[in-house]
């Protein structure tokens, strides 16, 4: 996947994470698609951060959950098309 398929699925950048704030080498961003609006009850689908993209590609996990690896756009989209239909 690339940035632009995040920015297509819905997904925000988060503001530049930078040295000094992290203890990194150098600064970085994500992006983050969340579901529900309780800060208990989100559920939070995550990509890799722009430094380690350099690396290993662009791809999606459940935050907290890195036992899922999303990196077909489509496989993705179904998984967010799904999670939307079913929310309460």
């Amino acid at each position: 996947m690339k940035e632009k398929d995040l920015i297509e699925l819905g997904f925000e950048r988060s503001e530049d994470q930078m040295p000094e704030m992290t203890g990194c080498d150098s600064a970085y961003y994500y992006y983050t698609l969340d579901f529900g609006k309780d800060a208990y009850d989100r559920f939070c689908l995550i990509y890799n951060s722009s430094d380690k993209a350099k690396d290993d590609g662009w791809f999606v996990e459940i935050f907290d959950y890195p036992t899922f690896k999303f990196t077909n756009r489509y496989q993705l989209e179904k998984l967010i098309e799904t999670l939307k239909y079913n929310m309460i």
